[in-house]
């Protein structure tokens, strides 16, 4: 009986962090913005950060992305995009809050869509 009662409360207890794993989040933001706190609507799910520089010639903008996600987004990126280069960096983590920082849509779009959106920003101030 008392390993059942203590194999009960386990589960509880992890279904109780499962469901409620909160995470920063915000999309396409500079270094000083402040994300919000959301809670992943994800039973497994995985708080991300995802930084992206673009630059070209002088030019470089610096964004953050940060969100919650069924999984870990594959790797990082290091190439050049139409002319300007473009570096991003990935980490995942499981704890509440883990994606923390005061500076730092879940799918591969969104991401692809963050970058291409930095892209166009450097393109747009390197117009003379």
């Amino acid at each position: 009986m008392k390993t059942f009662v203590i194999l009960v409360l386990a589960a509880v207890l992890w279904a109780d962090r499962a469901q409620s794993l909160r995470c920063y989040q915000c999309m396409i933001t500079s270094e000083d913005s402040t994300c919000q706190v959301a809670t992943c609507p994800f039973p497994q799910g995985l708080c991300v950060t995802q930084d992206v520089e673009t630059a070209q010639g002088s030019v470089k903008v610096k964004m953050k992305n940060k969100f919650c996600a069924l999984t870990c987004p594959e790797g990082n990126l290091e190439g050049s995009i139409m002319g300007a280069n473009v570096v991003s960096k990935i980490d995942c983590c499981d704890g509440d809050l883990c994606n923390a920082g005061v500076p730092v849509g879940v799918s591969a779009w969104t991401l692809a869509g963050g970058l291409l959106l930095g892209l166009g920003l450097v393109r747009l101030f390197s117009l003379p």
